[in-house]
């Protein structure tokens, strides 16, 4: 499934270059299981090596609405990724989910990132459902899918 993912977002960083627009991201689905979602996002951050924009607009796109309402517009979001916290996610190497855990609506993901300088660094990346209308999501149509409400800050040296 990762391997569909990435192939499919670096086409549309591919031919969207610095131009990207909503539409031609990935779009929020019912038809996306929570794990697809943080893949969808790490392979945006992956991908911030040669695109930072359009990568971390790529995770802004499938962040909760509560998230959205603490971390601002996109703008601000992408400020983010300037902190120690984040900057390894940006053109990170590679990524493993050591864990997931999927409780009471809430799923958690225990993830390792290799990042550019060579560290490994741990994040907990947490999503439940949100209800989205229809110009928000790929099918036009009003429905509930997976969105991130957190991503907590690193642990150096592996699983958070």
């Amino acid at each position: 499934m990762t391997v569909k993912w990435f192939f499919l977002f670096s086409f549309f960083v591919l031919f969207a270059g610095g131009n990207a627009r909503a539409a031609e991201f990935i779009l929020p689905s019912s038809d996306l299981s929570a794990q697809e979602v943080v893949e969808i996002q790490l392979l945006g951050l992956q991908s911030g090596k040669t695109d930072k924009s359009a990568g971390i607009e790529q995770v802004w796109i499938f962040a909760h609405p509560d998230n959205k309402r603490v971390t601002g517009p996109l703008q601000k979001f992408a400020t983010l990724f300037d902190a120690p916290a984040y900057a390894p996610l940006l053109g990170h190497l590679n990524y493993v989910i050591n864990d997931k855990r999927f409780e009471g609506g809430v799923a958690r993901f225990t993830l390792t990132v290799l990042a550019r300088d060579g560290k490994s660094y741990g994040y907990l990346w947490v999503l439940r459902q949100a209800s989205l209308s229809g110009n928000k999501t790929a099918s036009g149509q009003h429905e509930t899918v997976w969105m991130t409400t957190a991503v907590s800050a690193p642990r150096v040296g592996g699983a958070s």
